[in-house]
């Protein structure tokens, strides 16, 4: 029996019912689930910093967020107030995510899931071509299920909305063009990888690393673009970013590599050259904790069979994100569907691509067919049961042992209960929300988070309290029993919500279904609602 060949040339142009039913499934599903976060309060924090962000980018300030603000190292460390002002860029140097900001002026909180769903579909789409080119077409279509059904491309679908979704389609573009040696296409997707944030030239660097050694065609290239992206890298997190505000180096490099490096004040090149000096440090990073690095790089190629474990494509095509990854230190370094893994999946399933490629005659083994689809339909497994963000709440248990589940019908009236409160709040006035009901508030200019703070820097860098206080005890009842950041979370919010009350300086507007709106007395604006007493003892979601 003859090997079966990639798809023909006449039939490259179209894409089989069974990619389109695959790319459509997985648009359809992420797009529902991230809508039902939005409307069941589950998407929270960064869903709301990146509309306000692309709000503000609309009305001509781009990258400003007072929510970013709140993240900034000043501000955690309590030494400035949030401002209005701010500039995210001072942590992120997310330039190509502003271009959503024209599809935010026009549908609104809607636009993030539908860029976010979008961004990952196509780039599905573009491996498929890109295997359909190089391999058989049914092991074409099994590589691109394995990344529609994958954790690691899963999770950050389902996640709050981030700026690297556009990883995986620019990786897979760079690549492509890579392999056919054009300079333009190089160039083209290689700059848009660059604006994805500042640490993308990390992935463009690997990508380049892989032509270098092994596309004799395009070593060039490939030197190239390890050169520019390493000047990128430096030239953006060293110069651009610091002269915004200093949290990349005060907050990110202490969170992520303060465990290697005594004093990261210095900058990205400087904390290189630290961990340079100590090797052993660094080897030991890479291997601990054993178990949980292991699981990770298992967890990563199971949808693929390991295939990339073997391949040396793959460990070129990731090496740099591989990298920084294993070294990290945090909860977030070694999750497989956290939004950090989407810079590895280019080299993962690009290295797949490549290594079939050479080894085309195990694919007719029917063991190796049976073996791979247990793989992917095990790992879909593992990911729904892990109930990734929570996104997956309405069917899932946020806990089995005690059990803890919310219903849909819960999670419903919790929404009607928020959208009420919510309703009373003016347009363009400041406000001091808890996290589920930032992403309602989000497009508007003066937007911070509660309990954490209640007053802000203006423009000009006056403080101000805020005009209006909304919080959500009651979201978190289920949860509080089991979950110790749930219920510090409720308690923190009761006890500053009493001691704005008691002081004098706001007024309660509004207790229902475990809601709490409160006004500062010196606003003077009317509302619809009649004052309910005013004491925290008249209010049953602050007992």
């Amino acid at each position: 029996m003859s090997e079966p060949t990639a798809g023909s040339a006449s039939d490259r142009g179209r894409l089989p019912g069974s990619v389109i039913v695959m790319a459509g499934g997985f648009f359809l599903v992420c797009l529902a689930i991230q809508i039902w976060r939005l409307e069941t309060l589950s998407a929270s924090y960064d869903q709301a910093l990146f509309l306000q962000e692309l709000w503000s980018t609309a009305q001509g300030r781009p990258f400003e967020s007072s929510l970013s603000s709140v993240l900034s190292a000043a501000v955690a460390l309590g030494e400035a107030l949030p401002s209005t002002d701010y500039l995210h860029l001072g942590q992120h140097a997310n330039v190509l995510t502003l271009f959503g900001s024209p599809l935010v002026a026009l549908i609104g909180k809607w636009a993030l899931p539908v860029i976010q769903a979008t961004a990952l579909t196509v780039a599905g789409l573009v491996l498929w071509r890109l295997a359909d080119t190089r391999l058989p077409r049914a092991l074409a279509e099994r590589i691109t299920a394995a990344y529609f059904l994958s954790g690691a491309v899963l999770g950050p679908a389902l996640e709050n909305f981030h700026d690297l979704i556009w990883l995986p389609l620019l990786g897979f573009l760079v690549v492509g063009a890579l392999l056919e040696s054009c300079v333009w296409r190089v160039t083209l997707y290689g700059a848009l990888l660059l604006l994805v944030r500042e640490d993308s030239g990390l992935l463009l660097f690997s990508l380049g690393l892989w032509a270098l050694v092994r596309q004799p065609g395009a070593r060039r290239i490939g030197a190239g673009l390890m050169l520019i992206s390493f000047v990128w890298v430096l030239l953006v997190t060293g110069w651009i970013q610091p002269m915004v505000d200093s949290s990349l180096s005060d907050r990110f490099l202490q969170e992520k590599f303060g465990h290697l490096v005594d004093d990261p004040s210095g900058g990205t090149a400087s904390v290189l050259f630290a961990m340079l000096r100590r090797p052993l440090a660094l080897l030991e990073a890479l291997i601990s904790p054993p178990g949980e690095t292991l699981g990770f790089v298992l967890a990563l190629s199971l949808p693929l069979l390991f295939v990339p474990i073997f391949s040396v494509d793959a460990l070129l095509l990731m090496a740099a994100p591989l990298l920084i990854a294993l070294l990290s230190q945090g909860r977030s370094a070694l999750s497989v569907t956290l939004r950090y893994v989407l810079a590895l999946v280019p080299g993962l399933y690009l290295g797949a691509v490549l290594w079939w490629q050479q080894h085309p005659k195990m694919w007719s083994q029917l063991w190796i067919r049976r073996s791979w689809t247990a793989a992917i339909s095990l790992g879909l497994v593992l990911t729904i049961v892990a109930n990734p963000h929570r996104s997956l709440s309405a069917f899932i248990p946020d806990s089995f042992s005690p059990w803890i589940h919310v219903p849909p019908s819960q999670m419903l009236e919790r929404r009607h209960a928020a959208l009420a409160a919510v309703a009373l709040v003016p347009n363009n006035v400041s406000v001091s929300a808890d996290t589920p009901l930032l992403p309602l508030l989000a497009e508007r200019e003066k937007l911070i988070r509660f309990p954490n703070h209640v007053q802000y820097r203006d423009r000009t860098g006056k403080t101000h309290f805020v005009d209006w206080v909304v919080a959500f005890p009651g979201y978190y009842k289920q949860l509080a029993p089991v979950f110790k950041l749930e219920r510090e979370r409720q308690r923190s919010i009761r006890t500053k919500v009493s001691e704005l009350i008691e002081s004098g300086s706001y007024r309660l507007v509004y207790c229902q279904r475990g809601v709490v709106v409160l006004q500062h007395q010196d606003l003077g604006i009317e509302t619809s609602q009649k004052p309910t007493g005013g004491t925290p003892n008249s209010c049953p979601s602050l007992g």
